[in-house]
């Protein structure tokens, strides 16, 4: 739960607009009168028709952009300045160095804090600090193993419900539906160890869609109107956002009201109960060294957030590219065979899985699912060699094309998930982004690789998977997360 996709502009890749390109530079350099701007097309129109293929295509036309006019991009649409960073040292320098002098841009965090409340994906400054500090134990690689039990649990029970075919037999079913039902089912399973009912599981995926379509929708609007206020969508998300805060708050009544029974050494393993138990050792005063209750709600909304659509997409794609490469897919078989076996996975395990691990990673360089970085707003000037970056720009880190990009990765539109396995040549640091960079980077990375490793080896040693036509890979489009164009259906014929 670090950087999502997301933007205060009005448009997918992250803008609003603005006026003549001359004017515009003359006003940054009276500013800044000693400063020179990076190269960038002319945005005549106030930059709208920019903005508009922007919105059209963002993958294609931030490509066409780093064509033309290089690795620092700068450009105007309407009062505000973008600047795209595309070159992994200036990356480095910029988010990670300097990560005290942005902050992510005011629309997009305004967007989420309504609909999913203050927690580590949405606080700033020292709130955020605090969250992140509480947080981080409950996502160390140790503490997440302890999740592996209830993930198994989840994933099982799903495998069963969706594939009833027998050996040999095949079914097709719509690879995003069932990765999105099985990801909400383990982040059910290891919020509150228990198998939650089916109704609870579905109205918990509807709930979570109808926000992040709401998400995506007010992210263009310069303003969301007061709740009371009708408006496009209010009445879905009201209703959406109460399914999920009473599942959770009920959830935490529950567990708080047992607590109060028994000793402090209670034996959940579930993330509520890491909630619950989180202490901040740096906290000033008691009251600020754990979490509310409605901080822990926040937190446990933020992982149906940012941490349900990133791996349902991460898989959705991974699906695709094993039935696009069946001779990978049976390199990852043969060694799911040699570790494995038949016997589930144990934490351990995953670490000897090196074609697995690399296959997952390469389908996250192909479709990193966040394939933006929240939009910086900049606090203070920042220099990246001959350029200056103004305090008061907008900043943009263009995942997708940096992970497409030939210096970094030869062949970048390939598949190749040699590029991943111990030995192969360093990436430059800055150039590999999946999970973002920096102190913002996601808190539950270790969290997410464990969750999708489990399930597609559970998965690819159950089934062969075969596309159902010869149209090849679905081209990705930028929704609340990088999916596929058309909706995926994919053969699973049990082996």
């Amino acid at each position: 739960m670090g950087d999502n996709p997301g933007s205060r502009l009005r448009t997918p890749a992250g803008m609003t607009h603005e006026p003549d390109q001359t004017r515009i530079r003359m006003t940054n350099t009276a500013s800044h009168p000693n400063k020179t701007f990076p190269p960038g097309p002319p945005t005549p129109l106030f930059g709208l028709l920019l903005a508009q293929e922007l919105v059209a295509n963002a993958l294609g036309a931030v490509q066409r952009l780093q064509r033309e006019h290089g690795d620092v991009l700068y450009f105007r649409i309407l009062q505000e300045s973008f600047y795209y960073l595309f070159s992994p040292e200036q990356i480095r320098t910029a988010i990670v160095e300097r990560a005290d002098d942005h902050i992510r841009h005011e629309r997009a965090i305004d967007v989420f804090t309504q609909i999913y409340g203050a927690n580590v994906l949405t606080t700033e400054g020292e709130a955020w600090k605090r969250q992140r500090r509480i947080l981080m134990p409950g996502f160390l690689p140790k503490k997440v193993a302890g999740y592996l039990g209830l993930m198994t649990a989840a994933t099982n029970d799903n495998l069963a419900s969706w594939f009833t075919q027998g050996k040999g037999e095949s079914i097709t079913i719509d690879v995003g539906n069932f990765t999105r039902k099985v990801t909400v089912d383990v982040i059910l399973r290891v919020l509150f160890s228990h198998q939650t009912s089916e109704t609870d599981s579905f109205r918990a995926l509807e709930a979570t869609l109808t926000l992040e379509h709401q998400s995506m929708r007010e992210l263009y609007w310069p303003k969301t109107p007061p709740d009371w206020m009708p408006y496009p969508g209010r009445t879905a998300k009201l209703r959406a956002k109460d399914v999920l805060q009473k599942l959770i708050s009920d959830r935490i009544a529950v567990r708080r009201a047992g607590r109060a029974s028994r000793s402090e050494g209670d034996d959940n393993t579930d993330y509520l109960a890491m909630l619950l138990s989180a202490q901040d050792d740096e906290a000033q005063n008691k009251s600020a060294a754990t979490l509310s209750n409605d901080e822990i709600r926040d937190n446990c909304m933020v992982i149906f957030a940012a941490g349900h659509d990133t791996t349902a997409t991460a898989l959705t794609w991974w699906i695709a590219l094993m039935a696009q490469h069946s001779e990978y897919a049976s390199k990852v078989r043969q060694e799911i065979a040699e570790v494995l076996g038949e016997r589930m996975p144990a934490a351990e395990d995953f670490a000897k899985l090196n074609w697995l691990n690399a296959t997952l990673k390469e389908a996250l360089r192909l479709y990193p699912p966040a394939p933006l970085l929240f939009v910086r707003r900049v606090t203070q000037d920042i220099t990246l060699g001959e350029w200056t970056i103004p305090k008061g720009s907008n900043l943009s880190v263009p995942v997708w094309h940096v992970h497409h990009d030939a210096r970094w990765f030869p062949e970048p539109d390939t598949f190749q998930p040699e590029r991943f396995l111990p030995g192969a040549p360093d990436i430059p640091r800055g150039a590999y982004l999946p999970f973002g960079t920096g102190p913002r980077v996601c808190i539950g990375q270790h969290f997410a690789m464990m969750e999708m490793a489990l399930i597609a080896a559970l998965l690819i040693r159950a089934f062969d998977f075969t596309p159902t036509d010869d149209a090849g890979m679905p081209k990705p489009k930028i929704a609340m997360v990088l999916q596929p164009e058309r909706a995926l259906r994919i053969n699973f014929t049990r082996r």
